[in-house]
């Protein structure tokens, strides 16, 4: 990837598996504090502008009524935008807390009244916090952990003896016939790439034992309950096939993409590139996409409006307005929706959706 200089991480990685267990992760040469900087600097998931209330809560709604009550202790770790508490409290759970490392995500939520403070996974516990939680929850940070043994260790303290911990994370083992690109599942964020057996196996170092799980496409959901003792599964052999033959299947993509950023590039289209993240740093860095006429970037992102990337200023959507030129979607995750959302502007503005 061709990562800006003031991002602080590097622009390649080797993606390495583990001779003992399977587990497939990153070799990064990013540290903890260059992870922290560019959470707090570049990246910021106290968004509000892509999911709503309902989604996460209905994702475990099963899980909450057989496992907990309305009353049961509950702590979110890495909050963010701070919806998953307000579902709770719109269901009748009353006692929750969030933890972010965000002082901006813990602003929002002390805002609609959910009890937040700022925290990491890795933050040491306090004595008032040992064994205080009936129930932990851990959406969609996992697989972003230099150190995730560290992060469970603090899980398994924070949990009552007979507390549950659910977690969710993409599961590698099944990517093989997903098409999204490699920038969704190998980006500057992800560092593990757990499956089923290898999450088992992380969450068994720090005695905890799988009570439930859940799985839609790709995502996985699983509920650990502290354990007397627990058992090592076998090796995960699955991740690192999978892994492979996706990035197989994902160089016919890539041929496809780079011949149109060359008939881009061949006649000189005024672009304005809608994303700046993992997507736009992977072509950047794979493809002619620099050589072609950029005008700017866009990004509903409020943090990156106003910043400068590449030499170009990141404009908010609005930009477009007053534009004739062409936009080049260039999202993992939302594209369809950024599309949408130009059509509901009425713009007069070519768009090619990568």
């Amino acid at each position: 990837m061709r990562v800006p200089e003031n991002y602080r991480l590097p622009d390649s990685y080797n993606v390495v598996v583990c001779d003992n267990c399977g587990f497939v992760y990153a070799d990064t040469a990013a540290s903890m504090e260059d992870l922290d900087w560019y959470y707090s600097n570049f990246n910021f998931y106290g968004d509000d502008s892509k999911d709503d209330n309902s989604l996460r809560f209905e994702m475990v709604e099963e899980f909450l009524l057989k496992y907990i009550t309305k009353e049961s202790v509950m702590l979110e770790i890495g909050a963010g935008n701070g919806r998953f508490e307000v579902a709770l409290k719109q269901h009748g759970y009353s006692n929750i807390t969030g933890a972010d490392p965000s002082e901006e995500s813990v602003r929002r939520l002390r805002e609609t009244g959910i009890e937040a403070y700022v925290a990491s996974i890795y933050s040491e516990v306090a004595p008032e916090e040992t064994e205080k939680y009936d129930c932990i929850f851990l959406f969609e940070v996992a697989e972003h952990l230099l150190i995730p043994g560290k992060g469970m260790d603090n899980v398994a303290k924070m949990l009552k003896k007979n507390g549950v911990f659910m977690i969710s994370v993409p599961d590698y083992s099944e990517i093989e016939d997903d098409m999204s690109s490699i920038p969704n599942h190998f980006n500057l964020e992800h560092i593990n790439y757990f499956s089923a057996k290898s999450l088992d196996y992380l969450m068994a170092l720090h005695g905890m034992e799988r009570i439930a799980q859940k799985h839609d496409a790709i995502d996985l959901i699983q509920v650990y309950r502290k354990a007397d003792q627990t058992v090592l599964p076998e090796k995960d052999t699955a991740t690192k096939n999978a892994v492979c033959s996706y990035f197989r299947r994902q160089e016919e993509r890539a041929e496809r993409i780079k011949s149109v950023i060359e008939t881009l590039k061949k006649e000189k289209t005024e672009l304005v590139i809608w994303g700046t993240g993992s997507y736009v740093m992977s072509l950047l860095a794979t493809t002619n996409l620099s050589q072609c006429n950029i005008k700017g970037f866009v990004d509903n992102n409020k943090i990156k409006q106003g910043m400068e990337i590449y030499g170009y200023t990141v404009y908010s959507p609005e930009y477009l307005e007053d534009q004739h030129c062409t936009v080049l979607i260039c999202s993992m995750l939302y594209g369809e929706r950024i599309r949408e959302q130009l059509e509901e502007m009425h713009t007069e503005n070519e768009v090619v959706l990568l």
